[in-house]
């Protein structure tokens, strides 16, 4: 048995050996937890687990999932063996590469016959993930800036406040006070999808759930969405790389 609040419920955080090597689990447990669910990351296992779970139950459920989680990570791991560091970019695979004899004083980014170049002052501190990182998530919010003003109009809705944020599983999101906020990687998706994101929070500003009448509304809208929601199941795990492990052929 686990001791908890009502408050606070318990987490846990352990190791399991997945091919002969310790792979960390992290357990959260949740009162509205109906079964066991597990979510495969680069560096860990995580488990949602009713209150009345216990460990063996948990181990038991690990165990009987080691075929599907082996071939998750050999997919993860897949991510990162091209021979020349790229990522989605606009919905393409591009190339990115640095500028070794770029002679100016400020970080700059170029995008060049199909691929992305990194412009890094002599001595630059910053790493080439964080560089890259810094440049998609100004081009994310100049690329909803374009497009919000008119879906807010469509709908007869006033201008509302946004932000750009590393958000871990959500693309988008619309809080009770009106103000938006958008995953920086949507760049990396093609323009209609980012399209999509921006158009699915703003049909929030409506209706602040996913009833039958939010999603009337984003189809009256954007006829075609689920194409573009179906992208972005399709290739999450692209979009969600450790842009650190991606381009560690640069440093």
């Amino acid at each position: 048995m686990f001791g908890f609040s009502r408050q606070t419920p318990p987490s846990q955080r352990l190791e399991v050996m997945l091919a002969g090597e310790a792979m960390p689990l992290v357990i959260r447990y949740r009162r509205n937890a109906r079964r066991l669910t597990l979510r495969v990351e680069e560096s860990e296992l995580r488990v949602t687990a009713p209150l009345k779970a216990d460990t063996d139950e948990i181990l038991g459920f690990i165990r009987e999932k080691t075929p599907w989680i082996t071939a998750r990570l050999s997919a993860l791991s897949a991510l990162y063996a091209d021979a020349v560091p790229s990522i989605l970019y606009r919905g393409e695979s591009t190339p990115v590469h640095i500028n070794r004899d770029f002679c100016g004083h400020q970080y700059q980014m170029d995008f060049v016959d199909g691929a992305l170049w990194l412009h890094r002052p002599q001595g630059g501190r910053l790493s080439p993930s964080r560089q890259l990182e810094k440049h998609l998530r100004s081009e994310t919010k100049a690329a909803i800036q374009a497009v919000l003003p008119e879906m807010l109009a469509r709908l007869g809705e006033a201008a509302v406040p946004f932000s750009i944020r590393d958000q871990k599983t959500r693309w988008g999101s619309c809080s009770t006070r009106r103000h938006l906020s958008f995953n920086w990687r949507l760049i990396m998706a093609p323009p209609a999808v980012l399209n999509y994101v921006v158009q699915h929070e703003v049909a929030h500003l409506r209706h602040h759930d996913h009833s039958h009448r939010f999603w009337k509304l984003v189809e009256d809208m954007m006829p075609d969405y689920n194409q573009h929601r179906q992208w972005l199941n399709t290739h999450q795990q692209n979009l969600m790389i450790n842009l650190e492990r991606k381009l560690a052929g640069l440093n």
